[in-house]
């Protein structure tokens, strides 16, 4: 009994006032005439009650397919009601989303979509839109979007998160992140496909102004040393010359006393021409810093430190600041210029402290390679940085040197470098330390590179 209660609970509403209606019917039928036949033997009595019982039974048939029908329509009704407010909670989700959504057929036909979509697609309204295909449209990347959607369908498979362009009519390029899902019906087939959107051109814009204010940003902090740079190159240049001005004038004296010698004149033009492979070659080494093109390449610390010495010598030698390094080489991939930018920032920020000190002046470079890790240590003993500055030294356009002599983009540029460009760290500290039986103090900066996450030139 109760297993046929839950039966009848789990069948549709219409099935049931079927059977209720065909239950009521055989039971008025039977009991009805049973009790006639009972309570009347007199023909024609028995013929006008029977038609009272056909209108009785009309009537009260009527009255209780009445209720039952209004029971089903108020069902229908709120079942309506239910599916209007799902709709209503659905578009007001799709118009408020912060995506912008669309839905096709299996044929490309657009089904649907939010205002944000007509928007990207330069429209004013879902007429100019719903019942037609990516070909009705004169975007160029049209044949692509087909193509995407035909692989999800094909495949079932969602395409999530590609970076895709567009250009509506208005010819205004927009840069998208698109992900796309098929769409299935209760039986598992694909039905059309959904596609998300995010606009990611005002984004992109933004990284590559502020990729361009970084590049800036770091050719103004070369050129901030440029002045230095063409000092040492006049320093690095004076000897070269005066040997070839030498050996010229005395081959041209030796000429007009007429005593020339051949093999004089040719070990001469020997040494004139090796000075002048040397003045070409430093003219290399400063264009090769100055040149915005960064390449990645292959880098040997002993030469990487020799040509950081070669571009600022000149200030080390009249400042009379040693030099200490470690002996150990190592070979690793990495972008030369750069790495040699922020150890020139370094070293220029230790001569600068170096002077008011008149006692012995020393930059220690130590580097070497820890795991995976590039360390570069830069030490010098110039007093160190004061505990209350340490904390900022790395903020852009922050110097306690005067205007003349400081921009305040050399430390943040170093860093901005280390850990933008190459995914590194840098870090500054006051230390103590001795050497050759003295003690010192001194500004320690510690870079660390991690040698396999080096990003690719921008």
């Amino acid at each position: 009994m109760i297993r046929g209660i839950k039966m009848f609970k789990n069948i549709s509403l219409p099935l049931k006032i079927t059977l209720i209606y065909f239950l009521f019917s055989l039971l008025w039928i039977y009991f009805s005439d049973s009790i006639i036949n009972i309570l009347v033997k007199d023909l024609e009595k028995l013929q006008f009650l029977q038609t009272i019982k056909g209108w009785f039974f009309i009537s009260l048939s009527s009255i209780l397919l009445y209720l039952l029908s209004k029971k089903l329509f108020s069902y229908v009704e709120e079942e309506r009601d239910k599916l209007a407010k799902a709709n209503e909670l659905l578009e007001k989700v799709l118009e408020n989303a912060p995506v912008i959504i669309f839905w096709k057929s299996k044929k490309g036909v657009y089904l649907g979509c939010n205002t944000q979509f007509l928007e990207l697609m330069n429209l004013k309204s879902k007429d100019e839109l719903l019942g037609k295909t990516d070909s009705n449209f004169a975007i160029n990347e049209k044949e692509d979007y087909i193509s995407d959607d035909m692989l999800v369908m094909s495949t079932k498979q969602p395409k999530l998160n590609y970076i895709e362009t567009i250009t509506p009519k208005d010819k205004t390029l927009k840069i998208l992140n698109t992900s796309k899902v098929p769409l299935f019906d209760k039986n598992g087939s694909v039905i059309g496909v959904l596609g998300v959107i995010q606009d990611i051109t005002e984004e992109i814009e933004k990284q590559n102004q502020i990729k361009s204010q970084e590049e800036l940003l770091i050719q103004q902090s070369k050129l901030a040393s440029m002045g230095e740079m063409i000092a040492n190159i006049a320093h690095q240049w004076r000897q070269p010359l005066s040997v070839i001005s030498t050996l010229s004038t005395g081959m041209k004296l030796q000429k007009e006393l007429n005593i020339s010698n051949e093999d004089y004149e040719k070990q001469s033009l020997d040494n004139i021409n090796a000075n002048a492979q040397y003045l070409s070659k430093t003219i290399d080494d400063f264009k090769n810093f100055f040149k915005k093109d960064n390449p990645k390449s292959s880098i040997n610390t002993k030469t990487l430190i020799d040509k950081t010495i070669k571009l600022i010598d000149s200030r080390l030698k009249i400042r009379d600041i040693k030099i200490v390094q470690n002996d150990q080489e190592i070979e690793f991939d990495s972008y030369e210029s750069e790495i040699i930018q922020v150890l020139i920032n370094l070293i220029n920020n230790s001569i600068d402290a170096f002077e008011n000190i008149n006692t012995n002046k020393y930059i220690f470079i130590d580097i070497k390679k820890v795991e995976d890790n590039l360390i570069i240590e830069l030490k010098d003993n110039a007093g160190g940085i004061s505990s209350e500055i340490i904390d900022r030294i790395f903020e852009p356009y922050f110097t306690t040197k005067s205007e003349d002599k400081g921009t305040g983009i050399g430390l943040y540029m170093s860093k901005e470098i280390i850990s933008k460009h190459l995914k590194g760290t840098i870090k500054a500290a006051t230390v103590d330390f001795n050497y050759k039986n003295e003690n010192y103090t001194g500004a320690l900066f510690t870079i660390t590179i991690p040698l396999n996450k080096i990003s690719t030139t921008e």
